[in-house]
């Protein structure tokens, strides 16, 4: 083997995630595959400011929502505050090796915007699409190890990366009955430059 060809096979068994969760793409393909004692959260408590972290538990589960200009939440999903900017959720609990969501961008204005997001888990796997609606933005993982956080973040420097409806919990096992969306690597970054971002209008939250 040619010494190039060496160092590309090496740099892909590397780049390689061990693991990769299998994506489900709707929440009725997921939820059978969650384990009882699962923890969901709807988010329906407005935030007064915009912390960087809040800590959210429940049972065996726990995670920690953080975003590093602020996180927005007016009592119908958690989102950042500014744009761009991501969301990064870090499970604190029991291990988690099933979860799913309501991945989707809003507005300025707090309204669903039908743009691409990003979902980043700590294995190396990577969802990205785009949903026509709130209704079609859930995505759920399951996996046969641990993971340890999710990122998202949007394409587009205006949208603020925003979730609802998360389960987290524990995979049964079972065949998930689905072919796996594809994984990459490389886009973890996506969605954490810049320094400018515009913040949600105070007015909004009243």
């Amino acid at each position: 083997m040619k010494p190039t060809f060496a160092l590309a096979a090496l740099a892909c068994a590397f780049l390689a995630p061990a693991h990769a969760a299998v994506v489900h793409t709707s929440s009725a393909a997921f939820l059978p595959q969650v384990a009882g004692g699962a923890y969901t959260e709807t988010f329906d408590t407005a935030l007064s400011d915009a912390p960087r972290a809040l800590d959210f538990a429940q049972g065996d589960y726990a995670y920690t929502a953080f975003a590093g200009r602020g996180l927005y939440g007016d009592g119908n999903f958690l989102s950042t505050s500014t744009t761009p900017s991501s969301l990064t959720i870090s499970f604190t609990g029991a291990a988690v090796t099933a979860f799913g969501a309501n991945f989707y961008n809003t507005g300025i204005d707090l309204a669903f915007r039908a743009t691409e997001i990003i979902i980043a888990l700590s294995d190396g796997t990577i969802a990205r699409f785009t949903p026509s609606s709130v209704e079609d933005s859930y995505r759920g993982f399951t996996s046969d190890v641990a993971i340890a956080s999710v990122t998202l973040s949007s394409t587009n420097l205006l949208d603020f990366a925003s979730l609802d409806n998360l389960t987290v919990g524990a995979w049964t096992g079972e065949a998930p009955g689905e072919v796996p969306e594809p994984a990459s690597l490389g886009l973890i970054g996506i969605g954490l430059a810049g320094l400018l971002g515009q913040r949600r209008r105070a007015s909004s939250a009243n």
